[in-house]
């Protein structure tokens, strides 16, 4: 037999009995069923928590893991089988449109997960030219040379940009970093093995085992990512109720000061009160003194008076 293809194809001879295939057949479908709904949960349970919090790491996380399904059924005929099985021109070129997706939201989500930004502006940069140039040279082969859609090494380049990234956050101290950089190394691994086999080096292709290694690879991504977000959710939450610990602490130091403060100025207020007080009946003793004083001047002026009368 002869088969020619457009692209690098990989092609699995085997010569076995019906029996034998149809077992196969049937547990492949199997775990084909169980790769895909690990992804459509993931999907939709990020998709939820997006609704509810609206925090944009949640729809990249999602539009990352239907880009990894897209590729996979691309790539393992599914699609073909189910989704466009009249589409030939379309199923030449569909395997390219997800991985272009992949890497895209790959790294957004990177973005947006590790606070790239403003703990890493220089990362962040690099980020944003990486996704500018892969979108450039997505477009160049689709228009002009879309053979050169077979150069799927080439994203090993947005894979080592959010790999690194991971990396220099978490030796920076974010906690969240670590499980992003165990799912990458599992992701990167299983990259570096299709390379490697793809090369031509025939002891590291274990069959089943090596052909699917990356779909496995990107399970075991998921599940770290996943981890990863959950990780950035709990460290906020134990943030945020230690601010809100430290906020009641300094409200009850700010009431302990305020009563204090209050019996401070009610002692003034009572003291500078007795002052007053004392004062009042100085000035009331002084006011007596001075209307006897005066009652006494007004009986010497009558006295007076009447001693000028008898002169």
């Amino acid at each position: 037999f002869k088969i020619q293809s457009s692209q690098i194809s990989d092609i699995i001879i085997v010569l076995r009995t019906a029996e034998w295939f149809i077992s196969y057949a049937l547990d492949e479908y199997f775990y084909f069923g169980i790769f895909y709904g690990m992804i459509l949960v993931f999907s939709f349970y990020n998709l939820i928590m997006f609704v509810a919090i609206r925090q944009k790491q949640y729809l990249y996380y999602v539009l990352y893991n239907l880009s990894v399904g897209f590729f996979e059924m691309s790539t393992d005929g599914i699609a073909y089988q189910y989704l466009w099985p009249n589409a030939t021109a379309w199923n030449q070129v569909s395997y390219a449109f997800a991985l272009c997706a992949t890497s895209i939201f790959a790294l957004l989500f990177t973005r947006e997960l590790l606070f790239v930004k403003a703990k890493a502006p220089k990362l962040n940069k690099l980020i944003m030219w990486v996704i500018t140039l892969r979108i450039i040279f997505f477009l160049y082969c689709y228009l002009f040379d879309q053979h050169l859609f077979s150069y799927k090494f080439l994203e090993a380049i947005p894979l080592s940009v959010a790999f690194f990234t991971g990396m220099y956050i978490y030796k920076h101290g974010y906690q969240p970093a670590r499980f992003f950089v165990l799912g990458y190394s599992f992701l990167f691994a299983g990259f570096c093995l299709k390379f490697l086999i793809m090369l031509g080096i025939s002891w590291l292709n274990f069959g089943v085992v090596s052909y699917y290694s990356l779909s496995f690879c990107f399970i075991l991504e998921m599940v770290f990512l996943s981890f990863a977000i959950g990780d950035k959710v709990r460290i906020l939450k134990l943030k945020k109720d230690k601010a809100q610990q430290k906020i009641i602490r300094q409200m009850a130091v700010n009431a302990k000061l305020k009563d204090t403060l209050n019996q401070e100025l009610e002692s003034k207020v009572e003291e500078r009160t007795r002052e007053v007080y004392h004062k009042s009946l100085i000035i009331e003793s002084k006011n007596q003194a001075l209307e006897e004083a005066n009652a006494l001047l007004q009986q010497q002026a009558e006295e007076i008076s009447r001693m000028n009368v008898l002169l």
